[in-house]
């Protein structure tokens, strides 16, 4: 074979996101307003969300104020009390600062779930383009394909109306024909469908835009920049955290409480000599230390859980490792799928010559050419929809790769 394969020339292109025809922000503007904002609202929320978490554990400080009246002594008296009061832990064993690092492990893994959702979307934006242009490229292979059963019944025809042959000949081209213009029709539908489901993803018109070219990804850059292993690497932080947070529910906590107060003594206080104060300080302490029954099942319920995550995040790694190596073996048979219509093509061309020279010489008829040159440009159409198939399979590698999308 001359040259290098397709599958070699992909490996030559470079693995980094600026060899790409399409940049980042272009890809991602493929999505529709709507489908865009309902990621940003999703990811705004998260944001909040997650940070309240993180604070999740600082108590309120409460402020009140009251006014009341009492006839008691006679006569309407009117007394004010406003209130500020706190009561805060500050020690649990480890639980406060568990509690702010599995916020953060929470809102992290939550953010990488969203990204994950938008590359999905869109990865079948992509796919649909692609599919768009590869039905596209299969109705001019029909096309040709028709115009050769149109000549091959004309051939058939003639040699029966001249009793070279039986009508047998002339029936299967006629059938196939048929076929194909049948195959036309459901490629159309086909077409049409895909169009529908561009319109629910996206704004832009599905012909107007740039299709980015792939090149083949490093495994090293993959493995390392897979969001999905990224996000399941938080999920076992996050319940790491969990399982510290609720073994410290169960041991000694210790919070301070603190309260100002400012109000109007009562009258049977509020004499010249009394010391009672009008503003005045509570403050402590207090060790708490919660006994419950089910304690140990609450705390196992979360190791487990943690263990859980720990091996699905194995797994996890061991499916995009293999998802990879599948991916090389397919594209390999694309590549010799691109080889074998190469060689056909070849094959026509030098036929083509062929037939030509025979035609000019009387020995065959314009209609056998017409068929060989159709043959060539119908195997040069396959190889391009291989191409696209190429282009889907490592499209399926950089969509959960972080920065390639």
């Amino acid at each position: 074979m001359k040259g290098l394969s397709v599958l070699k020339k992909l490996f030559l292109l470079s693995s980094l996101f600026a060899s790409m025809l399409v940049a980042e922000n272009e890809l991602s503007d493929i999505l529709s307003q709507d489908k865009s904002s309902l990621l940003k609202y999703q990811d705004e929320q998260n944001s909040v969300q997650s940070h309240k978490l993180e604070n999740s554990w600082i108590n309120p400080i409460v402020l009140q104020y009251a006014k009341n009246y009492s006839t008691q002594f006679g006569r309407t008296i009117d007394t004010q009390q406003f209130i500020v009061s706190v009561d805060q832990p500050i020690f649990k064993m480890g639980g406060i600062w568990s509690a702010i690092k599995y916020a953060k492990a929470l809102g992290k893994a939550n953010a990488l779930d969203i990204e994950l959702q938008k590359r999905q979307l869109i990865s079948q934006a992509l796919t649909i383009l692609y599919n768009l242009k590869k039905a596209k490229l299969q109705l001019q292979k029909l096309d040709f394909s028709i115009k050769n059963d149109n000549l091959e019944i004309e051939i058939q025809k003639e040699s029966y109306e001249n009793g070279l042959s039986n009508r047998t000949l002339y029936d299967q081209a006629l059938l196939k024909r048929n076929q194909e213009t049948t195959s036309k029709l459901e490629i159309e539908l086909n077409i049409a469908k895909l169009e529908n489901d561009f319109s629910l993803l996206s704004d832009h018109n599905p012909y107007a835009l740039s299709l980015p070219n792939f090149g083949m990804i490093e495994q090293e850059r993959y493995m390392n920049e897979q969001l999905e292993l990224q996000r399941d690497t938080f999920r076992v932080k996050e319940k790491k955290e969990n399982k510290y947070m609720t073994l410290t529910k169960y041991l000694p906590e210790i919070s301070i409480n603190g309260r100002y107060t400012d109000e109007d003594l009562n009258p049977l206080f509020a004499g010249p000599n009394s010391s009672i104060k009008k503003q005045y300080f509570n403050y402590g302490f207090k060790v708490t230390l919660p006994i419950n029954i089910n304690s140990f099942d609450d705390i196992q319920n979360a190791k487990i859980d943690y263990l859980n995550a720990k091996v699905a995040l194995n797994e996890k790694k061991k499916t995009v490792a293999n998802n990879f190596k599948l991916a090389q073996k397919r594209l390999a048979i694309i590549d010799k799928k691109i080889a074998l219509s190469k060689d056909d093509m070849r094959h026509y061309e030098s036929m083509l010559g062929t037939a030509q020279d025979l035609e000019a010489v009387g020995d065959k008829t314009s209609l056998d050419t017409q068929i060989v040159a159709n043959n060539v440009k119908v195997r040069a159409l396959d190889q391009e929809i291989y191409k696209i198939d190429a282009q889907l399979e490592l499209m399926g590698l950089y969509v959960n790769v972080s920065d390639a999308m």
